[in-house]
């Protein structure tokens, strides 16, 4: 089944990053031409490029990326079922590295004009749409703006409401935060879905939306970069995450070369690295060990021949072509350092020795610093250290008391709201401005004063049990209930109709999950009543906080 909202989606995506139509040989209609210009006339965005590629393997060619550089969004929607991979974020520019014009240069980090969306791939088939959607709202940032399907498994969209623009301000501080939301924003789905690629480039290429691939999409779901930046710093202090990087260049002066650090010892006499796609493997290994002799000052050849030999003793070596292609990449100059992540996941993962676990926790093994004067950095205390909590963290640990104290089928946590926050531990004016604020918790309160029962849950819970009750079973009873549930929460109704509809539409003998008429809703929120006050009289009032369903 195709989708004609491919095209949708790529203008959401670019923006006003690129002009609307091509500047010669232009196929829209003059009238069309010229609200087109005038749109173009009246933006203040400077206009840059996007990098695409007829086929995967145009993306390894001996000659570097085979392919050509699109101005217009008039060129990537014209030519999209004929691509296969894109560059979703805008550069400032691009050039042809051939007089031949077929092989193209430019994408690189420290060319990136804008950032437009963050893109999760996902190397398994072992998922569907619904567990895609389902995983990225409960443990993630929220349900991605499309998917798309891939040879392999799908890729998620996330894309932003206004871009992010880059500048080397600060030595592209808004780049490096971006990589670290990009990275916390594929280990929290790593968690839950099969074989994340871990290791993609964060901004680098990935499926073009087509007619044929675009399986989900709700354009409605679009993302703050300051919301992404605020999960992002709450995720990180929670999970542990970090976004360190070894020192690219040495100075005089400098502390111990990463060459020379208890880590590098341990990951270059490993052997027994395998991974692949989605997990930390031979070729994270090769990148994450060039780069660190790149930033000791070792020359290529020096790397050559160490890398080469480290190679050989693995049980399972990669090609030499390959180990080629990972020096290249390192030498070039577009990458800071070696990835305190991958670093990290490689010796979690292949070596059972942990002794560099005490020169991970020194920050001097991972920063060079200057010698003359003394840089001093405001870090945010822990948190049990700290008098106040962020709103933002109490919502973090509601949204994970909810989830863990609800078992498979059940949606609701019920209770007074200020017996609800004594169980979460939550101070109740927090408690408060939590349940106002959030996008992510859904409240359902009945009676008045202190008759009052508030029902919490969240959109995640929501949309599993919508889609478990409107998808799995067919009875009427069943499919009034899921929309009510969904009712609850206008994202969750959106999310389960586009969600349903597909399902339906690759399976005819499902009933498409729609809006109900009014009639249809009132009886499924008699039936909601009628279960609400049998909970009530089957549990005693001094086991306030239970489970509904």
């Amino acid at each position: 089944m195709y989708n004609e909202n491919y095209w949708r989606a790529i203008d959401l995506v670019t923006h006003n990053g690129i002009t609307v139509h091509k500047k010669r040989n232009s196929t829209f209609s003059l009238r069309y031409l010229q609200l087109a210009s005038e749109e173009d006339t009246n933006s203040t965005d400077r206009k840059g490029v996007h990098f695409v590629v007829a086929r995967k393997a145009d993306l390894y060619t001996n000659y570097g990326v085979k392919g050509y550089i699109a101005t217009s969004k008039e060129t990537l929607i014209s030519d999209a079922q004929t691509l296969t991979h894109w560059t979703p974020n805008t550069y400032r520019y691009g050039e042809y590295a051939n007089n031949d014009r077929t092989h193209i240069k430019g994408h690189r980090e420290d060319n990136l004009q804008q950032i437009n969306t963050f893109v999760v791939d996902i190397d398994s088939q072992q998922t569907d749409v619904p567990g895609i959607v389902v995983a990225a709202t409960q443990y993630s940032v929220g349900a991605p703006t499309f998917i798309l399907k891939t040879a392999k498994g799908f890729q998620a969209y996330f894309v932003l409401d206004s871009p992010a623009f880059i500048s080397n301000n600060q030595n592209f501080k808004g780049l490096r935060v971006a990589k670290v939301i990009a990275a916390n924003i594929k280990h929290s789905l790593s968690r839950f879905l099969p074989a994340v690629d871990l290791g993609c480039n964060d901004f680098g290429f990935f499926r073009m939306p087509r007619p044929d691939n675009l399986v989900y999409f709700d354009e409605e779901s679009v993302f703050s970069f300051a919301d992404l930046r605020d999960w992002s710093t709450v995720y990180s202090e929670k999970h542990k995450t970090r976004g360190i990087y070894v020192a690219s260049s040495v100075e005089p002066g400098a502390q111990m070369l990463a060459t020379d650090r208890k880590w590098f010892d341990q990951l270059i006499h490993l052997t027994n690295i395998r991974g692949g796609r989605g997990s930390y493997g031979r070729n994270t290994a090769v990148f994450t060990l060039a780069l660190a002799c790149y930033s000791s000052g070792k020359s290529l050849q020096e790397a050559t021949d160490l890398l080469d030999e480290f190679n050989a003793n693995l049980q399972a070596p990669i090609s030499f072509r390959e180990l080629e292609r990972s020096l290249n990449s390192a030498y070039s100059g577009k990458y800071k350092g070696a990835k305190l992540e991958f670093i990290e996941g490689l010796l979690e993962t292949y070596d059972m020795n942990q002794d560099y676990k005490n020169e991970m926790s020194d920050p001097t093994a991972f920063i060079f610093k200057k010698t003359g004067y003394r840089r001093f950095r405001k870090h945010k205390k822990p948190r049990e250290q700290r008098q106040f909590s962020h709103i933002n963290e109490w919502e973090s640990d509601m949204l994970e008391y909810i989830e863990k104290h609800l078992v498979s089928g059940q949606t609701f946590l019920f209770g007074s709201q200020r017996e609800l926050a004594e169980k979460m531990a939550v101070p109740y004016s927090s408690f408060k401005k939590v349940i106002q604020q959030s996008k992510q918790i859904v409240k359902k309160t009945t009676g008045r004063g202190r008759h009052a029962v508030s029902y919490l849950s969240t959109i995640a819970i929501i949309v599993r049990e919508s889609i478990r009750h409107a998808i799995q079973k067919k009875n009427e009873a069943a499919q009034n209930y899921a929309a009510y549930l969904a009712s609850l929460s206008d994202v969750a109704e959106r999310i389960i109709t586009i969600i349903a509809g597909k399902q339906a539409n690759e399976e005819p003998n499902i009933r498409v999950f729609e809006r109900l008429s009014d009639k249809s809703r009132s009886q499924a929120q008699l039936s909601f009543k009628l279960l609400e006050n049998l909970q009530r009289r089957a549990i005693p009032r001094d086991s306030q906080v239970r489970l509904l369903l």
